[in-house]
C-alpha cells in the first residue's frame, strides 16, 4: 500500500464498523499495530498466493 496516510482512516473506519462486537485487545487497544502496510511490500499477494498453493499441494500429497 502506497498510500500510508489513508492508514488512520482505514483503522478508524474498522473501529467504526465493529462498533464494539469484537472484544479483542488487538483491535480495541492495539489497532496501530494490527492494521499495517504489508510487511512484503508489493509482493504481498504473490507470496501469499504461493504459500496457499504450497499448502495446498502439501495436503494433497502433491508436494
Amino acid at each position: 500500500m502506497h498510500q500510508r496516510q489513508l492508514l488512520p482512516l482505514i483503522r478508524a473506519e474498522v473501529q467504526k464498523n465493529l462498533n464494539g462486537y469484537v472484544s479483542a485487545d488487538a483491535l480495541r487497544d492495539g489497532i496501530d499495530s494490527y492494521i499495517v502496510t504489508p510487511g512484503l511490500g508489493d509482493n504481498a499477494g504473490l507470496c501469499g498466493a504461493l504459500a496457499l498453493g504450497l499448502a495446498a499441494a502439501r495436503e494433497a500429497g502433491r508436494a
